[in-house]
């Protein structure tokens, strides 16, 4: 698979079956993520603790609940929606909270590991929930938990693991053309 095969081929995936992740392929993507063109530091912590994911989960929706976000209010009282959509592994990306980049360092990561996730044949999502509770001073002990350290800040995740069929969570639709513009 070349780059613009996976970059067709990746979609947002948010319903998983209970089959673990390989360490092998949970090498192979993070070593992507390693070579992400960015400033760093940054750090990934690789959950695959079930009740830990369901703490997170847990603390996550009451965030959204509690936002006035009308979108976050809105997904978290969708029937079965989880942060972390159920998926078997999450890997959560912090940076230093000094540091003004640190969300696009992550980002950056989390994009090449994406990508690897896709050629590998494995469904993933792009995570940004989490970091309501993650981030939230009254939640510092799940922070820590979860393998944030102390100065850093969740920026974003990946949610990863084999397809469910059907994603019942899945959205196709892309932005027209129009939304790009030409300066010549």
């Amino acid at each position: 698979m070349n780059v613009r095969e996976a970059v067709l081929k990746r979609q947002s995936i948010r319903s998983y079956l209970d089959k673990p992740v390989s360490d092998q392929d949970l090498a192979t993507i993070l070593e992507a993520g390693r070579w992400a063109p960015n400033a760093g530091p940054y750090n990934i912590s690789v959950i695959r603790n079930r009740e830990l994911l369901a703490k997170i989960d847990e603390k996550t929706l009451e965030a959204m609940r509690a936002s006035g976000n009308d979108f976050l209010m809105e997904r978290a009282s969708l029937p079965g929606y989880l942060p972390t959509y159920g998926a078997p592994v999450v890997l959560l990306l912090s940076g230093p909270t000094d540091v003004p980049i640190s969300g696009l360092n992550c980002a950056v990561a989390v994009e090449n590991m994406l990508l690897q996730a896709t050629e590998l044949g494995l469904g993933s999502c792009f995570l940004r929930s989490p970091a309501y509770s993650l981030n939230n001073p009254a939640n510092v002990a799940l922070a820590r938990e979860a393998g944030i350290p102390e100065g850093y800040a969740m920026e974003c995740g990946i949610a990863l693991g084999y397809t469910d069929d059907p994603d019942k969570f899945r959205r196709l639709a892309r932005e027209p053309r129009g939304t790009v513009v030409y300066i010549d």
